[in-house]
């Protein structure tokens, strides 16, 4: 009984299906000069590359650091830390020789141990860092070759806000859009599982 009681409070308390629209407003005073670019179906992605480079060298010595830390306490985790702070390290390495133009997707990014499976490039590690400029409004966007200033970006219950079952609250979640005109043609679009 006071399982079905507690669902019942938490399904009162469950937040109504909403949905949040906002722009993301892009920087105007951005310049092409040394640039990372990343494509997305009709989007391009400009950041520059000095911007990248620090990213991952700071996060390079935080797994140094680890290193330092767990030293010979765990020997599987050192090992974890040394082969993705080397994958950062080379990364940035070849941001920093890195022309204008270079194309982010080329890295090979990716937390673990080497993995064959992962040693395609197009990294999420990358792609998180891009969607985090662009939020900032620190990115240089265009849509079908030319520049555009302001993104709109949705937040909605995946599931339609439905709370009428079991299901629906351990399925809740929501998703964000990012796109130029369309909430068909995202640049970028994102799930969060909420339920348990």
């Amino acid at each position: 009984m006071k399982h079905w009681f507690f669902l019942f409070i938490l399904s009162l308390s469950w937040p109504v299906h909403a949905q949040v629209l906002s722009e993301i407003e892009l920087s105007h005073e951005l310049t092409e000069t040394r640039m990372g670019r990343w494509e997305i179906g009709d989007y391009a992605v400009l950041i520059h590359l000095d911007t990248i480079s620090i990213r991952l060298r700071r996060d390079q010595q935080s797994m140094l650091n680890a290193i330092d830390y767990y030293g010979e306490q765990d020997t599987n985790l050192v090992n974890y830390y040394k082969a993705t702070s080397i994958r950062y390290a080379l990364a940035a390495t070849q941001i920093e020789q890195a022309k204008n133009g270079f194309d982010l997707r080329s890295l090979i990014i990716y937390d673990g141990i080497d993995n064959p499976k992962q040693q395609m490039g197009n990294s999420r590690i990358i792609e998180y860092q891009l969607k985090q400029l662009v939020n900032q409004g620190t990115a240089i966007v265009l849509f079908k070759g030319e520049r555009i200033f302001t993104l709109h970006r949705i937040s909605e219950s995946s599931n339609g806000g439905r709370t009428e079952s079991i299901s629906d609250l351990l399925n809740w979640g929501y998703e964000i859009k990012i796109y130029y005109k369309e909430q068909s043609n995202c640049l970028f679009i994102d799930y969060y599982q909420m339920g348990w």
